[in-house]
């Protein structure tokens, strides 16, 4: 057989093997190209990363923490308008 039959040989089965990858995550057995992983098997991966790059766990942690973490309204008055102390509400009309 000649070189390009091989080659041709070669991306077929490398096509093949991709759609299969692509059906096998669709039905969610593994994680191929589209959809990252989450949980268990990342958080191995990210040990073993740490250990070959102690600066990964930074990130990984700063990842984690804005995940985690929420956004807290400046200070002052009530976004809402509701003043439990004094027990009054204030209503905005959103057209002002």
């Amino acid at each position: 057989m000649s070189a390009v039959v091989w080659i041709a040989i070669a991306v077929l089965i490398a096509v093949l093997a991709d759609r299969a990858g692509l059906y096998a995550e669709r039905r969610g057995w593994i994680y191929w190209r589209r959809r990252k992983p989450e949980g268990a098997p990342s958080s191995v991966f990210g040990e073993f990363q740490t250990l070959l790059s102690p600066s990964y766990r930074h990130v990984a942690e700063e990842q984690q923490r804005q995940r985690t973490s929420r956004h807290e309204q400046g200070t002052g008055a009530d976004p809402l308008g509701v003043d439990l102390d004094a027990g009054t509400v204030r209503l905005h009309n959103p057209g002002d």
